[in-house]
Parts: C-alpha cells; sequence; structure tokens
C-alpha cells in the first residue's frame, strides 16, 4: 500500500479518531491535518527506504517539538495509534510493516529524550557563542564585524565554517524546535550567516592551492534547506576545488544537464528533509544514465540518522557534515 496516495483518506479517519478521544478541536483541524500529513509522509519515506530509524528520529523529534508548544504527550501517541488503525482498516494485508514501525515508535517514545545545545566543547566556542547571541539579537551589523575581525586577528577560514557556522545553524534549528524562537528568527539568523558567507570569498579563494578537480554542489527539488550545501561547496573551493553551487530546489533535469555541461568529478547533493530521500534517488537513476557520470556524493540529516541510507539510494559515499565532505571524496577519488 502506498501511504501517499491514501494520505488525505488516511488523515481524515485519524483526525475523526483523535476528536472522538477528545484529542482534537474542530477550531484547530487545519493544523491537526498537516501534523497528521507529516507524520505519514515521514512514515512511507521510512518504510519505503526499509528504515525504522528515520521513523524513530522523527517521532522524537516531533515529541520536543510538540510538548514544547504546550500539547500534551497523548497527541502525538494517539495520532500514532490511529493512523496504524486507519492504515490496518484501509488495508489490511499490506499494513505489517507499518504497524510494526508505530508499534516501536511507541516504545521510544517511553524513553527520555532531551534537547540539548548544539554548540558544545570546541575550539572556538566562545566565539560561536557570541555570534549566536548577536544574530538573535539582530544585530548583524555585530555579527559581521566580530566573524571579520576574527578573521583578521588569525583564526582560520575554514574553522569559523567548521566551529561557528556550523554548530550555530545547528542550534539555531533546536532552538526554534522547543519554540524558542520563530521561524522568522531562524530565517533571519540563515540570511545574515548566507550574508556574512558571501563576503568571505576572499579568504576562500586564497586559502589553498588550486586542484584540476570540480564539485557541483545541490538541493535535491522540493527542499529549501540549502545553507548546508552551500558550506559543502565553500569547504571544496577551500581545499582548491572548483565548485558549482546550484542552490535549493533544484529540478532533477536541470541537474543532469548541468552534470552533462560541466563534467565535474563529484556531484553532491543534499537533503535535509526525511521525505525528499524519493528526490535524491531519482536523480541519482537519472546520473547513472550519463556518460561520463561523475561520482555521486549525498549528505543531510536524513543520512546522518540511517548510516546505511546513502547506499540504498545509490550514492558513492556520504559526509557527515560540510567540514569532512572534501576528505571523504579525495578519499574516493584516491587524490591528495
Amino acid at each position: 500500500m502506498s501511504i501517499r496516495k491514501k494520505q488525505e483518506s488516511i488523515a481524515s479517519m485519524v483526525y475523526s479518531d483523535l476528536k472522538e478521544k477528545g484529542l482534537a478541536r474542530e477550531e484547530d483541524k487545519e493544523i491537526c491535518m498537516q501534523d497528521i500529513r507529516y507524520h505519514l509522509q515521514y512514515l512511507d519515506e521510512a518504510v519505503k527506504n526499509s528504515s525504522p530509524a528515520l521513523f524513530n528520529d522523527y517521532v522524537l523529534w516531533a515529541d520536543i517539538l510538540l510538548s514544547n508548544l504546550g500539547l500534551p504527550e497523548e497527541c502525538l501517541k494517539g495520532s500514532l495509534q490511529s493512523i496504524r488503525n486507519a492504515i490496518l482498516a484501509l488495508d489490511p494485508e499490506s499494513a505489517e510493516p507499518v504497524s510494526e514501525y508505530i508499534e516501536e515508535s511507541l516504545k521510544i517514545l517511553e524513553m527520555e529524550h532531551l534537547s540539548e545545545s548544539c554548540i558544545t566543547e570546541q575550539p572556538l566556542k566562545e566565539l560561536a557563542e557570541k555570534y549566536l547571541e548577536l544574530v538573535l539579537s539582530t544585530e548583524a551589523g555585530k555579527a559581521r564585524e566580530l566573524i571579520l575581525s576574527s578573521l583578521d586577528s588569525g583564526v582560520k577560514v575554514h574553522d569559523i565554517y567548521r566551529y561557528v557556522f556550523e554548530p550555530v545553524q545547528h542550534e539555531i534549528g533546536r532552538l526554534w524546535q522547543i519554540n524558542h524562537i520563530s521561524v522568522a528568527h531562524e530565517h533571519y539568523c540563515t540570511s545574515v550567516t548566507q550574508m556574512i558567507m558571501s563576503e568571505l570569498y576572499p579568504y576562500i579563494y586564497r586559502a589553498s592551492e588550486r586542484k584540476d578537480l570540480k564539485l557541483l554542489a545541490t538541493c535535491v527539488n522540493n527542499e529549501l534547506h540549502e545553507i548546508g550545501i552551500r558550506m559543502v561547496s565553500d569547504f571544496f573551493e577551500m581545499n582548491g576545488w572548483d565548485s558549482i553551487y546550484l542552490g535549493s530546489n533544484t529540478p532533477p533535469n536541470d541537474i543532469t544537464g548541468m552534470v552533462s555541461e560541466t563534467e565535474p568529478e563529484v556531484l553532491a547533493i543534499s537533503a535535509t528533509m526525511t521525505f525528499n530521500i524519493g528526490h535524491v534517488k531519482e536523480i541519482i537513476d537519472k546520473v547513472r544514465e550519463l556518460d561520463p557520470e561523475p561520482a555521486v556524493m549525498v549528505g543531510g540529516y536524513p543520512f546522518n540518522i540511517d548510516t546505511s541510507l546513502w547506499k540504498k539510494v545509490g550514492a558513492d559515499m556520504h559526509a557527515v557534515n560540510a567540514s569532512g565532505a572534501v576528505k571523504v571524496a579525495e578519499e574516493f577519488l584516491e587524490v591528495g
């Protein structure tokens, strides 16, 4: 059974069941229905990729998010139970894996799961904390001065990316999840970091000797979280590669067209949202039809949750983070 094809039928059944149990209100119907659709999308992608870890991680993430919005824990548990019952009612013969995934996620919910700061002990922790404070205070000018003065005082540009930009972006996402900042704050902080990154290219281009190697970096279609893959592109530039950065939400045919036109050694594809994994596989399948075809690297949050997912989508390699991507690529290509 395709969960997505029957998504609206399942969502309607789940909402009706939750309303009967007193876990949903008519005035909140649209919000509740949207939450149910998200549950179904993540469940569908996890089942398709034989990856309970993807759904378990999503359920824990959703529990922290919803509890910080003031919703009782019974709402998420009730939704999962109602989803299982609805799918069993619609297609009992093919619903066994779905039931197993939901049962496991309900058990995982009983375990302690806390949200901890993403800015941990590391060489530039104080700088990262100060930068976070400034962007959250909408002081873009001071945030910019902080980064530029750090570079002038001898901090390396790759360390700014690795120890400031990367953990701060993760922390901003966490702060949104626990309802400490709004979507507007998250977007503002990201735009400030992107603005500052655009000023650092003089430092990036002189960071190392140039190599006769080329990277094409892109997000999949339907993926709007682009700052991670932009950092990947910049790290390759810092290490002497020529990088071609396509940005977010790039159509598959346009990606393969650019691959044919530019013939990169490596194509780096990013997906942050689990429900975009299918788009990653679609692009890789198209790339495999090209001659010559590049080596394909994938990255993004779901690939870190399921460490075998990169193989399932047909990639050649996986980078856990932007700062480690170059090493992975060069080891794969056996260049130094």
